[in-house]
Order: C-alpha cells, then sequence, then structure tokens
C-alpha cells in the first residue's frame, strides 16, 4: 500500500458496514476478532461448489442509531436510525500455489427521517496470487469501488441537503514478497484513482501513483530488522489557476523497523523514518517530517490479542488555504474469545490532523466496544457502540457522536 493508505486498513465495527472491501471476512468465524477466532469445528461453514469454483457469499444487516448524523456541532445535532443491508461474495479458483479470487460487495443504507443521507455502494475486486514455494508469493489485484464518504471525516461535506459525496475508486495493485530465509524482500506497486460522482467536486479528483521496497535482514528467529523506501506521486484532474496553486505533488521517504514473520505471539511491523512533501507548484512550500507506519498484534495466549496501529505522513488535501495535510493516527483494540462461540473487542483510536499552512488542528478520539456470538454456523449477532468526539482550532468543525450497531450476519 502507498504511504498515505496503510493505516486505513484496520476495521472496527462501525466500519462492518462501511469497508470498500471485505472479502477475507467472508471466511472469518468471528467478525470483530479475526485474530483470536478459534476456527471450531462447530462453526466451520463450507464453501459452495459450482465445477472449480469455491463460493462464499454472506449478508450484514446493521440497524444503527446514530445520535448526530452530520457529524454537527453541539446544539445543531440531528439524530436518525440507519438501515445498511450489505451483500458479500468471494469466488476463488484453483489452489495454494495458483489462485484467483473475486470479491464483490453491495451496500444499501437507509435512513428512517434524514432520507438524504441514504447511500448505495458497491463494488468488485479481482486477485490473483502465485507462490512457487514456501515463503514467496506474487500477488497482483484491480478493482472498481463506489464510495460515501463518512460524515465524521475531517474534510467530509457539511451540508445537509446534498447528502454524502460519493466518489469512484479504480485501484490495481501488484506486489512480490520472499522471507523465511536470511532475507526479507516485499516490493508493491499501486495506482489508485479517485473520482468524485458529483461535478460540483471535481477539485477533489486525482490519481496516486506509489511505489514501496522493504528489504529485511533476520536478526533473530522471527524478527526481521527493515528498511523501506516509499514514494507516492499525486495528480489533480484540475490544474492550477492564477488563485489555486497547482496540487500536484511527490511525497518520498524511507523508514528503519522491525517486522515478524511465523511468530506464533507477535505479528506484524513498525517502522520510524522521515517523509519528503515536494508541492510542484513553486507557491508552496516543501517540506520534511516524521513518517510512522506500524501494525503490532500480540498474542497473549490463544484466546486475547492487543493489536497496535500508528500511522503518520502527508496525505491528500482539498482545504481551502491549506498547503498540505500532516495525519496523525492511533487505535489500540483488544479482542478476546470469551466462549468458543462469543467474542469481545474493546479498542481506542486517535487521529489528529495538521492543516499545512492554516494554523488549524483537529483531535478526534473516541472508544468502541463490541460483543458476537456465534448463534450456529450460519448465523451470528454482533451488538457495538462507538462514541466519538473532535476538537478543533475551528469551533465549527468540533462535534461528539454515539453510535450503537445491532448486526446480523448470515452465512450460506
Amino acid at each position: 500500500m502507498s504511504h498515505g493508505y496503510k493505516a486505513m486498513r484496520a476495521v472496527s465495527l462501525m466500519a462492518i458496514a462501511g469497508a470498500a472491501l471485505t472479502g477475507t471476512q467472508v471466511a472469518a468465524q468471528s467478525i470483530i476478532a479475526p485474530i483470536v477466532d478459534g476456527q471450531d469445528s462447530d462453526f466451520e461453514i463450507d464453501p459452495i461448489t459450482a465445477g472449480a469454483f469455491k463460493i462464499s457469499p454472506q449478508i450484514i444487516t446493521t440497524a444503527r442509531y446514530d445520535s448526530n448524523v452530520l457529524a454537527d456541532v453541539d446544539g445543531a445535532e440531528v439524530d436518525d436510525i440507519e438501515l445498511v443491508v450489505r451483500p458479500e461474495v468471494r469466488v476463488e479458483l484453483g489452489e495454494n500455489d495458483f489462485r484467483f479470487t473475486l470479491d464483490g460487495f453491495g451496500q444499501f443504507s437507509r435512513f428512517a427521517d434524514f432520507t438524504t443521507e441514504n447511500s448505495d455502494t458497491y463494488g468488485a475486486d479481482l486477485g490473483a496470487i502465485y507462490s512457487p514455494r514456501q515463503g514467496e508469493r506474487f500477488s497482483a489485484s484491480a478493482g472498481y469501488a463506489r464510495l460515501a464518504e463518512d460524515r465524521g471525516d475531517p474534510e467530509a461535506r457539511d451540508l445537509a441537503g446534498p447528502g454524502p459525496r460519493l466518489f469512484d475508486q479504480l485501484l490495481t495493485n501488484i506486489n512480490y514478497r520472499r522471507d523465511g530465509g536470511q532475507l526479507l524482500v516485499d516490493v508493491e506497486g499501486e495506482i489508485r484513482e479517485l473520482d468524485a460522482v458529483a461535478a460540483i467536486d471535481d477539485d477533489r479528483d486525482f490519481t496516486t501513483y506509489s511505489g514501496r521496497a522493504t528489504l529485511g535482514y533476520r536478526v533473530s528467529g522471527p524478527l526481521y530488522a527493515t528498511a523501506t523506501g516509499f514514494v507516492s506521486a499525486r495528480d489533480f484532474v484540475l490544474p492550477g489557476t492564477a488563485i489555486d496553486p497547482d496540487r500536484d505533488a511527490t511525497t518520498y521517504g524511507a523508514r528503519v523497523g522491525l517486522r515478524f514473520v511465523d511468530s506464533e505471539r507477535i505479528r506484524g511491523r513498525v517502522g520510524i523514518g522521515v517523509f519528503q512533501f515536494d508541492p510542484e507548484d513553486a507557491r508552496l512550500d516543501s517540506r520534511t517530517g516524521l513518517s510512522v507506519d506500524a501494525s503490532i498484534s500480540l498474542l497473549l495466549d490463544r484466546r486475547a490479542a492487543v493489536i497496535v496501529d500508528a500511522f503518520r505522513g502527508d496525505v491528500a488535501t482539498f482545504r481551502t488555504g491549506a498547503q498540505a495535510r500532516t495525519d496523525t493516527r492511533a487505535a489500540v483494540t483488544a479482542q478476546v474469545e470469551m466462549r468458543h462461540n462469543f467474542y469481545g473487542r474493546a479498542g481506542m483510536r486517535f487521529r489528529d490532523t495538521e492543516f499545512v499552512g492554516t494554523g488549524i488542528s483537529e483531535q478526534t478520539y473516541g472508544p468502541t466496544l463490541a460483543v458476537e456470538y456465534l448463534a450456529n454456523r450460519n448465523l451470528s449477532f454482533i451488538a457495538g457502540v462507538n462514541y466519538s468526539e473532535r476538537i478543533s482550532d475551528d469551533i465549527t468543525e468540533e462535534f461528539e457522536r454515539f453510535r450503537v450497531d445491532l448486526t446480523a450476519r448470515i452465512r450460506f
């Protein structure tokens, strides 16, 4: 993944109905605690076979109470009930050494009163994986998704009538990875195109071309010392003008860190370094900043795990007057298997957003809590709560938001 998107992989309960593609969740017995998922034979489900194809469909239905649908300031909140229906399917062809996957989803969101917030999103992703030997893998994928913005995002639309912004996303990714020996090699390239559906939002249309290369040396058992170089170039559709500068820019940098491979207790990576932001327009300043990319899972035992995710780096901005934007995100999550069919998840997340050149920064934080009950191999129920609060130098951007989810998941 590119420098600006790594941290987006973390999936909270509130993102079950909002993630772009969640094909990997189709196979998991537990959605909220996949790391400690016990894979109990009583809850395993075999895919539907059609010739050489293995098909795994599911439907996730969520009823949600949202205390602040538009993420408005205190005194202007509007609450509502939202119903989200999300069918998903994964189709697999081939075996472990060479296989194809097709993930697809549709998501249909309807509000009881605030119907302008209704949205329909959908997408599909085709992937291929070739593993000529253990510890070596080539993978490639290409996908399309229609996405709806979250009203709680730092630069989301703040008008009620038009509803949330819709985006069309095209994504192509290729990756080569080799580990298991003395050396680790992990190389990735990606092209991501984001196109706002409404013509009034054409200033948000851009394409990102990114690449990353990681080299590692085994220092002990499953532990590798790593060095990573990355580059990301953003190409906006609209050119600059005499008033508005051209926002095309290149970000590059390097990180050093650690990666755990084939460890029973610790999984993941951590890297710290620097990034350099170089805009093409001479009216914008280049700058150097701290770069962080971390995702570590610690399995305390077979039934409990703690996950730490962190990111800091440059991301795209559309805010008037902002020369650039730096995000710092961190999350700590605990997953636990309380019984063979009862799971829990609790976490705390934090995001600091700095709009460079405006003197405005924002901090958004809050806890999440969820439990999941597996009734049988086909049916499970999830209940979750989510609280978030934003503090900003611009008081019109501050909000508090409380959401409660009741979800049913049916696997076929």
